[in-house]
């Protein structure tokens, strides 16, 4: 039994993981020294901060976003 509404499709799209946690969602900026400790984030660019589980949640979400633009795209034309 699917949980999905009649009509709609579900879809896997699979994305890199790398550094969700050390990446800045607001500036892009990647460093270790983002995660001042475990369980915290603050970019040492822009000055974010938020728990470090909700910036990985964020930029893994988005990193899905730019990948489902790519893969529903229309095909070039020649």
């Amino acid at each position: 039994m699917s949980n999905l509404s009649p009509g709609l499709v579900n879809v896997e799209v699979e994305v890199d993981a790398a550094h969700p946690s050390q990446r800045c969602p607001r500036c892009g900026h990647t460093e270790r020294a983002n995660r001042p400790d475990r369980d915290n984030f603050q970019c040492r660019r822009c000055g974010l901060a938020s728990p470090a589980d909700v910036v990985a949640g964020v930029d893994v979400r988005d990193r899905a976003r730019s990948a489902w633009v790519f893969v529903t795209a229309p095909a070039p034309t020649p």
